[in-house]
């Protein structure tokens, strides 16, 4: 009988070892899950304040942008284009435009009309082609 005495006693030692060992386990695992917990939330809470942070300075930005552009003033330059020599071409225009854009172009430059609305100018070399 020591014999089975002892073989149980070595089978209920290594039983509870084992039990142990899944108890240690079981432990151990629970501890580094809420130790990478603790360090995922502090995480979320750097990562929510550094948005924080984002989000006032964008509106910051925001706000001096509306009050720049409520600054802005919007200046318009005019300049006085004179005509020197007017180049036309004759592809598109027969004398009478010609003359028509010699007029305008003394009238704006303030110079005198040379001829008169009734009186033609010489045709212009060849007649009217379309473009192409």
């Amino acid at each position: 009988m020591s014999i089975r005495i002892a073989l149980g006693a070595a089978l209920a030692a290594c039983l509870i070892g084992i039990a142990g060992f899944a108890y240690g386990v079981h432990v151990g695992t629970a501890q580094e899950q809420a130790t990478q917990k603790r360090a995922d939330d502090a995480r979320e809470a750097e990562r929510v304040k550094l948005q924080a942070q984002i989000d006032a300075s964008a509106q910051r930005h925001q706000a001096a942008e509306y009050a720049r552009q409520g600054a802005v003033r919007e200046i318009y330059h005019e300049s006085q284009k004179v005509i020197d020599r007017p180049v036309y071409s004759t592809v598109c225009l027969d004398a009478d435009g010609v003359g028509l854009l010699d007029r305008a172009a003394a009238t704006a430059n303030g110079e005198p009309v040379a001829h008169s609305a009734g009186a033609a100018a010489t045709p212009a070399d060849g007649g009217a082609q379309p473009r192409r």
